[in-house]
C-alpha cells in the first residue's frame, strides 16, 4: 500500500514535469509523460490483484452431504454431512420400515467443481 502511495506522488509529480516543459523540450516531455502512465498503470494493476486476492481468500463454505439407505425397504435420505459420519455407519431404526438396519451408504461433495 505505501509501494503504491508513493507511486501515485511519482506519477503526479512527473505529470506536472511533463505539462511544464512540453512547450522547452518535447522528448523530456515524452519521457515524463511515459513515466506517470508506467506509474498509474502499476497501481492501478496493483489494487485489481489484491482485489481478487481478498475476492479468493474467502471461498463459499463447502456441502458435503451423507446419503442414508435403509436395505429392507430401500428408503434414502440426504443429509448434511456431521462430523462423525463415515459409510456404513449404522445410524438405526428406519423411519419407513422400522427395522434397525438405517446405514450411511455415501459421502459427497455437493457443489461447484474445485480447480
Amino acid at each position: 500500500m505505501l509501494i503504491s502511495i508513493v507511486l501515485i506522488i511519482i506519477a503526479f509529480y512527473t505529470l506536472n514535469l511533463a505539462l511544464s516543459t512540453f512547450s522547452s523540450d518535447v522528448t523530456l516531455a515524452t519521457l515524463y509523460f511515459t513515466v506517470a502512465v508506467l506509474s498509474f498503470g502499476f497501481v492501478v494493476l496493483s489494487v485489481f490483484r489484491v482485489r481478487r486476492g481478498y475476492a479468493l481468500a474467502n471461498p463459499a463454505p463447502l456441502k458435503v452431504m451423507s446419503i442414508v439407505k435403509c436395505p429392507q425397504c430401500s428408503f434414502k435420505q440426504i443429509k448434511n454431512f456431521a462430523v462423525g459420519d463415515f459409510v456404513f455407519k449404522k445410524l438405526g431404526m428406519c423411519t419407513q420400515c422400522g427395522v434397525a438396519s438405517l446405514s450411511i451408504t455415501g459421502i459427497y461433495y455437493d457443489g461447484p467443481t474445485r480447480r
